[in-house]
């Protein structure tokens, strides 16, 4: 069987050249970058806030709610810091038993036995083990989001 075939010269058709030229302004695309960085990580500290708040000691909230206050506000320069500012939560974090009084006090070599249930010591670092791939998730989407 022999089939029919149309061939055609398409020389008449002149395509016209084009130049395209891009221009990347890099002070401002790195500033947008650094920009939503930087929201993007404001948003998973406070996340991550939230998420260690059932690690934390808790008698009347006080050490729990220190992280709300005093932690920063926006991440600056790639950095947020979460802090929990109570006088005792150092040696809460440690774990260690306080003797004395306020003016001449020690601490440890005892460790703190906590009577709720999902407090610990050093909660960040065990919130971190829980959740930082969740954490990392949270931060991607918030960075994708920001640089729309």
């Amino acid at each position: 069987m022999v089939k029919n075939c149309i061939t055609m010269n398409w020389g008449w058709l002149k395509v016209p050249k084009a130049s395209i030229k891009f221009q990347f302004k890099t002070p401002q695309a790195l500033a947008k970058i650094r920009a939503a960085g930087n929201d993007a990580l404001s948003i998973t500290g406070f996340q991550a806030i939230q998420d260690t708040e059932k690690y934390v000691p808790r008698d009347q909230n006080n050490l729990r709610d220190s992280a709300y206050t005093s932690s920063d506000r926006n991440a600056e320069n790639g950095q947020f810091t979460a802090r929990w500012s109570e006088p005792y939560a150092q040696y809460l974090y440690n774990g260690e038993v306080m003797h004395g009084n306020p003016t001449s006090r020690t601490y440890g070599p005892e460790k703190l036995t906590f009577t709720e249930a999902l407090a610990r010591a050093e909660w960040a670092k065990y919130a971190h083990e829980i959740f930082g791939a969740q954490w990392e998730k949270v931060y991607q989407a918030a960075l994708r989001r920001f640089m729309r």
